[in-house]
């Protein structure tokens, strides 16, 4: 009997963990991006674009409830291809639309969110602050005696992604393209030599994000890899990952800023994705 009670308690005990630890993985779910079916493709050729919303590279499809697309571009060499009026959305998901790439050359699909709203406990909102290298929120808390706060949060994504249709090469990857968090790469993806690293210039509100921490994930085989740096003064960074030849990348990194006399939340985050393929 009692070692039945026992098993009991034990199998209780462990589901409640397990409830924890995925309470725990959906709160820092946090990376967001675009990724299309395959980023190399033949003119006149459809793709497919899941947004994709998760952690280590790892996601799912993203949506649903109040978030929502504000503006899905595709970028070429000749045109700005407005495609927000053509993102399904309703409660149960986000879906963009199947893309026909007519024209040669590498192109870029750009996608905007608006704002949702999160709170969290004290302690869940210092470990998320810890995990994403934002030592300017952390330290505002502590100096204003906010840490036993919850933090109450505005949330906005930008994505990008590099496809590259056809044999024919340009620069329009290293173009700044408006977005409210702007990643640059200082070369086209495709273009990298064997062994050449990867620049890219972190912008917030067309300004240089300096000290800022920056990701490189690289995915392949279902196995994830990631690489850490530091944004300089110009809010470049370089990253030695994409040496390591084929699998999807994702360069990422988010912005957290103070929000003044706002009724429902303190912070503003805002969170930017570029990803790409590697033949």
């Amino acid at each position: 009997m009692k070692q039945a009670v026992k098993s009991n308690v034990f199998r209780y005990l462990s589901l409640a963990l397990g409830l924890l630890l995925v309470a725990i993985t959906a709160v820092f779910s946090h990376e967001f991006w675009l990724l299309p079916e395959q980023f190399f493709l033949s003119v006149d050729q459809n793709v497919k674009v899941s947004v994709e919303v998760g952690e280590d590279f790892t996601g799912e499809r993203w949506g649903g409830g109040t978030r929502r697309v504000t503006a899905l571009k595709l970028h070429t060499q000749t045109t700005i291809k407005d495609l927000t009026s053509t993102v399904q959305q309703d409660d149960s998901g986000v879906i963009a639309p199947v893309l026909k790439l007519e024209e040669t050359g590498t192109q870029l699909l750009t996608l905007a969110t608006n704002n949702s709203f999160i709170e969290l406990e004290p302690e869940k909102f210092l470990a998320y602050l810890t995990e994403d290298g934002l030592g300017n929120a952390i330290a505002y808390r502590q100096k204003h005696n906010e840490t036993t706060k919850k933090g109450r949060e505005l949330y906005r994504r930008c994505a990008k992604t590099v496809l590259q249709v056809g044999a024919s090469y340009n620069d329009l990857p290293t173009k700044n393209t408006g977005m409210t968090l702007e990643i640059i790469p200082a070369k086209n993806p495709y273009q990298l030599v064997k062994n050449q690293p990867l620049t890219c210039q972190f912008l917030y509100e067309q300004k240089p994000l300096k000290n800022y921490l920056v990701r490189c994930w690289r995915r392949i085989n279902g196995k994830t890899e990631v690489e850490f740096k530091k944004t300089n003064v110009q809010g470049n960074a370089t990253f030695e990952l994409v040496n390591k030849g084929e699998g999807n990348y994702m360069v990422s990194t988010v912005q957290m800023v103070r929000l003044a006399n706002d009724p429902k939340a303190d912070w503003q985050s805002t969170w930017g994705s570029l990803t790409f393929g590697r033949q």
